[in-house]
């Protein structure tokens, strides 16, 4: 079941086969490729021995590092040399690095850390040696209060990133989701790697759709704690604010402008779910599209000149774009009888969204320079609500592969799916930018 338009249908008896829409012509069909291979660079590697590390850091120390080594072996940028190797070389301080022994296991890199704890902090001086011309580098320091270690940790590996790529890491990002608590669904916000989660909200009743603002300061999404369901603005200091002159019982799936400014979202204000844009100093309010059929799951490009959405205006629902003016609408998926929750990639060459191909939602990526579609999920099995991570390297996406739905993220090509949740009934994620 898709879940950005079956979830509305589920709330509100909003059946889509009942409601005309006007034939649009239907773009060829176009053959879905296989998995891409590959990426094009040498992976970076590098080795993460443990820190030094006084009397009151040892248990610090071990998870400071195990943190690191995994965001960069989940960066893809990365080859984390084998840490039962590192007994093969000399013991090193910061000042006297053995640099051909770590070498000859394979390090072209090495990270030597100090860390030590004072009352409630946790201080860490990172230097990042080049093993072929044995020279440091990098050199950092890191402090905060001792139950935020892990941010500590993937801060060092963003910077490693930075220093490398000159792009900036995705370690300190989260990913928000909807989750079933008790009786209704709530808001919930983890680490990028799926941990450290809590809910953000506690309202008892149904909350949808929340999705960054893009300093990653705000989350608007769409809540039934009023009278009828109403989009909503969370600020990082957990208050919430309505966002105000909305009309209608329909008001979901919000997305923002690229300027923070702005949210796009889809409404029957005047009688039928359309799209509308929404300027937030002034909460003027423009409507986008004007068809008979149903038009929602909007998704900003990233220049703020094209909104992507869903519509079944073709008879089924299936993936539009149209300029931010609302004009020049044309049809761009062709894939599967049912298509939905389209999301551009961060340069805005790419969009991916979830098809129904053979019974099942797969999530498919399509490139609009040659318009080829490749399948980046297959199997017995729903995937959906694809989301793209700030470096536009990976994807977050809703899964069933294991019986109940639970959030999982894979690289941008299909490869490397990791489950990050095991409750079930988890959904739409948004990753921080």
């Amino acid at each position: 079941m898709m879940r950005r338009l079956a979830v509305w249908v589920g709330f509100v008896a909003i059946v889509l086969s009942n409601l005309a829409g006007l034939p649009a012509q239907q773009p060829p069909q176009r053959e879905i490729r296989g998995t891409v291979e590959g990426q094009g660079f040498t992976r970076i590697k590098i080795a993460l021995p443990g820190p030094e590390a006084d009397s009151g850091a040892l248990g610090a120390a071990s998870e400071i590092i195990g943190t690191v080594r995994a965001d960069l072996e989940f960066s893809g940028f990365f080859d984390v040399v084998e840490p039962a190797l590192y007994a093969r070389v000399p013991a090193s301080r910061q000042d006297v690095v053995a640099h051909d022994d770590w070498l000859a296991i394979g390090a072209d890199a090495v990270v030597l850390a100090k860390l030590s704890a004072r009352s409630d902090r946790v201080e860490m001086s990172a230097r990042l040696y080049d093993n072929p011309s044995k020279k440091m580098t990098f050199h950092r320091r890191y402090g905060g209060e001792a139950q935020i270690l892990r941010r500590v940790a993937h801060q060092l590996a963003d910077d490693l990133v930075q220093h490398y790529t000159g792009r900036p890491g995705i370690a300190m990002s989260r990913i928000a989701f909807v989750s079933r608590h008790g009786k209704g669904k709530e808001i919930y916000l983890m680490d990028y790697d799926g941990q450290r989660v809590r809910r953000l909200t506690t309202t008892g009743t149904i909350n949808l759709f929340p999705v960054w603002s893009p300093d990653g300061g705000r989350l608007a999404f769409v809540s039934w704690r009023g009278r009828q369901p109403g989009i909503y603005v969370m600020d990082g200091d957990g208050r919430l604010g309505t966002v105000p002159a909305l009309r209608g019982e329909l008001n979901s799936t919000p997305d923002w402008s690229p300027d923070g400014a702005k949210l796009v979202f889809s409404s029957d204000m005047n009688g039928n779910s359309d799209l509308y844009v929404m300027t937030l100093a002034t909460a003027q309010v423009s409507r986008l599209t004007f068809h008979p059929a149903i038009d929602t799951s909007p998704d900003f490009s990233p220049n703020g000149r094209e909104i992507a959405f869903t519509s079944d205006r073709s008879g089924a629902p299936q993936i539009y774009v149209t300029g931010v003016d609302g004009l020049n609408a044309r049809r761009v998926s062709s894939d599967g009888n049912y298509s939905d929750s389209p999301s551009w990639s961060p340069r805005g060459d790419r969009i991916v969204y979830a098809s129904r191909v053979d019974r099942h939602f797969q999530i498919v990526l399509l490139d609009l320079a040659t318009n080829a579609l490749t399948a980046l999920t297959r199997g017995n099995h729903n995937n959906e609500d694809p989301r793209w991570s700030p470096d536009g390297r990976h994807l977050v996406f809703s899964s069933n592969r294991e019986g109940t739905y639970d959030i999982w993220v894979m690289r941008a090509d299909g490869s490397n799916p990791k489950r990050l949740t095991r409750g079930g009934d988890a959904y739409t994620p948004d990753w921080s930018r």
